[in-house]
């Protein structure tokens, strides 16, 4: 774990997602930029509601579920993307890193961005293409990095997506988010 991980309280200011559907426990490291990403983990525990009906027997994560991680994965990347373009603006402050954001999130000016934009935007999983190589069970934690591929004219913010547990890449592919401003 990155000693810079987003503290609960602004983590769940920061997210559309209430239990329990929140499929992000941790945002370990963003990088902001061209080359921007995002990296986030799931710890799969035993008593997840989903995993209660799927092969009752022998326990996996659905792959609905790990496409879920994927689309609120790749909505945290555009959100604190879009955090510290209005910081800088408001700062004339560039803020680069996940340690960057972790150093401001207590301030009352960082606070206020985030839940202004949190009313503002609103983002939905809109389409995939995802690959499944392996599964994840209960026990395993799933650890996904979102990097944006592109964005369109029409609000549609395309990225490329993968899971592992470990070593073990579990899941790849594309994410569609569609995001509008209010």
């Amino acid at each position: 774990m990155s000693k810079y991980a987003i503290p609960a309280k602004i983590f769940l200011e920061m997210g559309g997602w209430r239990q329990p559907l929140i499929m992000v426990d941790r945002i370990d490291d963003y990088k902001y930029g061209e080359k921007g990403y995002i990296r986030v983990v799931k710890h799969v525990t035993y008593n997840e509601p989903y995993l209660l009906g799927h092969f009752p027997e022998d326990p996996i994560m659905p792959g609905v579920m790990i496409a879920e991680i994927f689309g609120q994965a790749s909505e945290y990347l555009s959100f604190l993307t879009d955090i510290c373009d209005i910081y800088r603006e408001r700062h004339q402050e560039n803020l680069q890193s996940l340690r960057d954001i972790r150093a401001r999130i207590y301030d009352a000016g960082m606070l206020e961005i985030i839940r202004a934009r949190r009313a503002q935007v609103r983002g939905v999983l809109a389409a995939q293409n995802l690959k499944f190589k392996e599964v994840a069970c209960p026990g395993d934690t799933i650890e996904v990095i979102s990097r944006l591929a592109f964005s369109d004219e029409s609000g549609f913010k395309h990225y490329a997506v993968s899971a592992h547990v470990g070593k073990r890449e579990i899941s790849k592919g594309t994410i569609i988010n569609y995001r509008e401003v209010k």
